[in-house]
């Protein structure tokens, strides 16, 4: 069967395009084509744009897609899913569907914000550390022990891979991102969640109001994982991927 389908599939802060590579391969789907673009300065994009807002990172993203005709299904995990939010403003005539993987469409609270500057300051001062520091805590903390080598091979890759440079950017255009809720409210396409009951990057009880905001979206919420849903949970992830290309 001939692909009639575009998958794009947005990785997260710290991460790359291979974060995605066990679903990719278990999804086999001959309807879809699937890309799996990388944020500027990760994976295979180490440039960083002069510019540090989320419209200049999604063009870059955009710029890594190819042109065809098929209608865009857009995942985005973590940073990737804040990133989309944006994208399907710019190719909105392109978008069939958008899933946010512990993802939102809302901007940062104050608080946050204060949090991206205070890792803004440790990424300067030794980025190694600030990156075991921030992986570790993105685990539900009753699955850390079982995911411990997964744990381990993402901290290592982080540090070889990622600059303070890629660190300090990203906060940055996370910072300034726009909300896009208001934007979504209105969507003709479906907008879909997977959410960690015990994610302490963006706590559950802090997406209420975005998901009131939305009736219209579908939410799943794994009880017992965190923000990293790929490895902590990654059949639950398959399911909900293959209910979000069926359209």
């Amino acid at each position: 069967m001939s692909p009639n389908r575009r998958l794009v599939l947005i990785h997260g802060f710290t991460e790359s395009p291979s974060m995605w590579t066990s679903l990719i391969e278990q999804l086999n789907d001959t309807t879809l084509v699937v890309s799996t673009p990388s944020i500027p300065g990760h994976g295979e994009h180490p440039e960083i744009p002069v510019e540090h807002t989320a419209k200049s990172y999604c063009e870059a993203i955009i710029q890594q897609i190819p042109e065809d005709n098929l209608p865009w299904i857009v995942v985005g995990h973590s940073m990737g899913g804040y990133l989309a939010s944006t994208l399907i403003r710019i190719t909105q005539q392109r978008i069939h569907a958008v899933g946010f993987f512990h993802s939102k469409a809302g901007a940062d609270a104050a608080e946050k914000i204060e949090d991206r500057k205070r890792a803004i300051l440790a990424a300067g001062q030794n980025k190694d550390l600030y990156l075991a520091g921030m992986l570790r805590n993105t685990l539900a903390d009753a699955n850390i022990v079982r995911c411990q080598p997964e744990l381990a091979q993402m901290i290592d890759t982080a540090k070889r891979d990622i600059s303070s440079a890629c660190i300090i950017a990203a906060q940055e255009v996370m910072i300034e991102r726009p909300d896009n809720v208001d934007f979504l409210s209105s969507a003709p396409f479906p907008i879909h969640y997977f959410l960690g009951k015990q994610d302490k990057s963006i706590p559950l009880e802090q997406m209420a109001g975005e998901i009131e905001s939305l009736p219209m979206a579908s939410v799943h919420i794994a009880d017992a994982t965190g923000h990293m849903g790929h490895i902590e949970c990654e059949n639950e992830v398959l399911q909900w991927l293959r209910r979000i290309c069926k359209f």
